[in-house]
């Protein structure tokens, strides 16, 4: 197994472990857990959308594979959303937990442990067009992520621009916006000192405590769930085995054939290959999704994930 991988795996469980063992000495309560979920999903997150685009040099010569990898990565979420439907109806999930059961399958933790994983196996270059690729998931997240999570519920309303008009949504077109316009500014003292200076630097150091509290309250839910609760979910090992080996082996099937290069085959498989998103987990808590249940996904699909990336790894 690559090294990369494993530092990464072991990096994430640790995280989860300071939040099991906060909850459970009482250091973190439901409130204060609730609380870095709100600042996740309004501030962290976004800083971490907008300092990724603005750290990616703008180039022409890109634009052909930008626009080839958003092609593929529209298509896999329609797959993978007409797949997470295909399986609530068909296992028959209560109403309060198919969003979340949808919402894993459909979202992988592209950003957390993918580009870790993109830069050991494809390299660095990798992660460049992987924010590009992830974009879509940057806006269904906080679109169809939420409706998915809070469909159902009737003691709790979502208003519907927010849906659309939230901190995650716009931070991501507001970066794209930034990345198309960088190029008028680039040799100008703005660009130095403010651009790719301050505000930049500002941004970068924000965004980086996104995965740290994220997996913090994965592990403050994971200390209210009981063990049998993880072993005894068949829909959540079921939602495990589409995540890490159907879902990546239907798309690298498909590129393979498509007359694409190796890095336009292999960011789409290795990101589809990654475990359950972490976002669920702060959504569900904010929107009223069934957070037990994501927390048991993320941390089954992520435990698994360590024997299922070396072979998807090894097929490409």
């Amino acid at each position: 197994m690559n090294p990369e991988v494993v530092k990464q795996l072991l990096l994430l469980f640790v995280l989860m472990a300071i939040g099991f063992i906060g909850t459970k000495i009482k250091l973190i309560d439901k409130v204060g857990s609730d609380k870095i979920s709100a600042l996740i999903s309004r501030v962290t997150m976004p800083a971490m959308y907008l300092s990724t685009f603005m750290a990616q040099p703008f180039s022409t010569s890109s634009l052909k594979r930008i626009g080839t990898l958003f092609a593929i990565s529209a298509g896999y979420y329609a797959l993978a959303t007409a797949i997470g439907f295909l399986y609530v109806k068909v296992t028959r999930a209560d109403e309060k937990s198919r969003g979340v059961y949808q919402f894993m399958m459909i979202f992988s933790n592209a950003a957390y442990m993918g580009f870790p994983v993109l830069r050991a196996v494809l390299g660095e270059e990798a992660i460049f067009f992987a924010a590009f690729y992830n974009l879509p998931f940057n806006i269904l997240a906080y679109s169809l992520g939420i409706w998915l999570l809070h469909r159902g519920r009737t003691d709790m309303a979502v208003n519907k621009k927010e849906m659309f008009l939230n901190p995650g949504t716009l931070s991501v077109v507001a970066g794209a916006l930034m990345f198309l316009v960088s190029p008028l500014i680039m040799d100008t003292k703005v660009y130095d000192w403010i651009y790719r200076g301050v505000l930049w630097s500002g941004l970068d150091c924000l965004g980086d405590t996104t995965v740290p509290l994220s997996m913090l309250v994965i592990g403050c839910v994971l200390a209210t769930v009981k063990l049998d609760a993880v072993l005894k979910n068949w829909r959540v090992w079921g939602v495990c085995a589409v995540r890490l080996l159907v879902l990546p082996l239907i798309v690298l099937g498909v590129l393979k054939l498509l007359p694409i290069d190796s890095l336009t085959l292999g960011i789409p498989v290795l990101v589809t290959a990654m475990p359950c998103a972490v976002f669920c987990v702060i959504l569900a808590k904010e929107y009223g999704g069934d957070e037990k249940t994501g927390s048991i996904g993320v941390f089954l699909s992520t435990l698994l994930s360590a024997a299922t990336i070396p072979l998807i790894s090894a097929l490409l």
